[in-house]
């Protein structure tokens, strides 16, 4: 692969953390920094990414991380951190567990006390993320394996009230779900959302729908509404996948799916881009990639694809398919579209790569 000088592009930082490990951060837009991160202690803190600074936001008592099944083939028990754009609420949640709180960031206050559900809890991170809708912060969160709900953070109002009736008698009721809902991402403008779930068998159809749809018109947008697209079927959930634009999302490996056989064929290495407005199963464009080690996150910013494994980060070109930059010994846990900075996190320090050309900012 050609290896192009890391400092062609990006400068490397670090900023070292004292005291109590991070466990988990995410990116804000807050007056105490761009990063919220969150230790093992329970804290929440604010870092600024360029000065180096952090601030103390709050303190609170972590969920129970000991409960549920555990499955180690999909992944254990761990604390996820989810916050809202502004920094304003987070969401501290057990992936492949049951519990999770959402807190206001100033103070400290629990707001929402979160559980997900213990139906094959083990197979999924905890379905959570946050959005915009009518100016204000939503949280989408999974209740049950086949359900989610979007709530007002600040006072965990239900903005999706809907009835669905039991299974009974071997009879689907309308708008039943028998899908796992899995890791929940939406789209950059907020309009849309992705959602990595699974179904009997077992296989992976992950899907998307319009957010927009779903608090606007149809709380059963979720369920089977008209935006709803099953975009592929896949042997494995919980792999690396983002959205390139409001409109396609990228899933890493390029095999493709066997009705008949009901079993994938021809996987390689690469991503596969989607549509997720050209109804059930869109036709994909496939770019293969010479990556032997496994992929952990995948991230763009619309011209380029971050492939990142425990060796390093490397940067693909998505309109000719080819690499343009990697930067060996960093593995990016997170990248902010609107800065385009990368970040590597271990829990004594905190890796930073900020781009120095323009073309790497959305």
């Amino acid at each position: 692969m050609n290896d192009p000088k890391t400092d062609a592009t990006h400068s490397r930082s670090s900023l070292p953390w004292p005291g109590p490990a991070i466990v988990d951060a995410c990116f804000v837009q807050s007056s105490t920094g761009q990063l919220l991160a969150l230790t093992e202690d329970g804290a929440l803190f604010g870092v600024d990414l360029a000065s180096g600074a952090r601030t103390r936001r709050c303190s609170l008592e972590l969920p129970d991380l000991a409960r549920g099944d555990v499955h180690e083939h999909f992944g254990v028990h761990r604390y996820r951190l989810h916050a809202s754009a502004d920094g304003e609420y987070a969401a501290i949640v057990v992936d492949y567990g049951i519990e999770g709180v959402t807190v206001r960031c100033a103070t400290g206050q629990v707001t929402m006390r979160l559980n997900g559900g213990s139906y094959h809890n083990e197979t999924v991170p905890f379905s959570a993320c946050f959005v915009r809708h009518n100016g204000r912060n939503a949280l989408i969160h999974r209740t049950a394996w086949n359900r989610l709900e979007v709530s007002d953070p600040a006072t965990g109002k239900l903005l999706t009230e809907r009835h669905i009736a039991p299974y009974e008698r071997g009879k689907r009721p309308e708008h039943y779900l028998d899908y796992f809902h899995g890791r929940l991402v939406p789209s950059p403008n907020g309009a849309r959302l992705f959602d990595d779930g699974w179904v009997w068998q077992p296989a992976a159809v992950p899907c998307a729908w319009s957010i927009t749809d779903w608090l606007g018109t149809n709380p059963y947008e979720s369920e089977d509404g008209a935006s709803l697209v099953r975009i592929t079927t896949r042997d494995d959930w919980n792999m690396p996948s983002c959205w390139l634009d409001d409109r396609h999302i990228a899933l890493w490996g390029l095999a493709d799916w066997n009705d008949d056989e009901f079993e994938e064929t021809g996987q390689a290495p690469g991503v596969r881009i989607s549509s997720v407005t050209e109804g059930h199963d869109p036709p994909a464009r496939k770019i293969p990639m010479d990556i032997k080690d496994p992929v952990r996150n995948l991230f763009s910013d619309g011209q380029r694809l971050f492939v990142a494994t425990k060796t390093g980060t490397s940067v693909w070109d998505i309109a000719t398919g080819t690499p343009c930059a990697h930067f060996d010994g960093f593995t990016a846990h997170l990248h902010d579209r609107a800065s385009g900075r990368l970040v590597s996190l271990a829990p004594d320090a905190i890796g930073v790569l900020t781009p120095m050309d323009s073309r790497f900012r959305a």
